[in-house]
């Protein structure tokens, strides 16, 4: 009984270690596709006359689960005309983004299709710009806290089966 007690926790610790890796992996990824996203709007803009809503949904197929959910509200926003865009719509309850940056997205996605080509082209340069910054805090925080959390909770786990015997 006390060794399925100490595998239970050993393995209750991994998962919880795993867990965290993948939000910092997945938050890494979010801002990626931001970014990429950035660009092909910058380039469909530059050379193509496709609407804002054609070239998102062009595109959707390669991006995260996490990117494509927000997308979609987004062109559920562009579809009803009437509906007001704001974090929650975009969101959801998603903890991934913290609120600072959910009203950058906001504020991205609110000026989409507001300007000329050419000045439309600059402001989303602008917004590239400030997600790459963010894109590069998340990978710094993936690779600090990414495999460190799995690790801590692994030796976590073994001090706690540790103290059990």
């Amino acid at each position: 009984m006390k060794f399925i007690l100490m595998g239970v926790v050993l393995i209750g610790m991994a998962y919880l270690g795993f867990g965290l890796s993948k939000f910092y992996r997945k938050r890494k990824r979010f801002f990626e596709d931001m970014v990429f996203l950035c660009g092909k709007l910058c380039v469909d803009i530059s050379f193509s006359s496709n609407s804002l809503s054609a070239i998102i949904t062009a595109s959707m197929e390669s991006f995260s689960k996490e990117f494509n959910s927000m997308l979609k509200a987004y062109l559920d926003y562009l579809n009803q005309n009437g509906s007001e865009l704001s974090t929650e719509s975009l969101f959801g309850k998603s903890t991934l983004i913290k609120d600072e940056e959910k009203l950058l997205f906001l504020n991205f996605f609110k000026s989409l299709g507001r300007l000329d080509a050419s000045n439309q082209i600059q402001e989303i340069q602008n917004f590239k710009d400030k997600f790459c910054e963010i894109k590069a805090l998340a990978d710094e925080e993936n690779k600090k806290f990414g495999s460190l959390s799995l690790k801590l909770m692994l030796l976590l786990g073994i001090l706690v089966v540790i103290i059990l015997i």
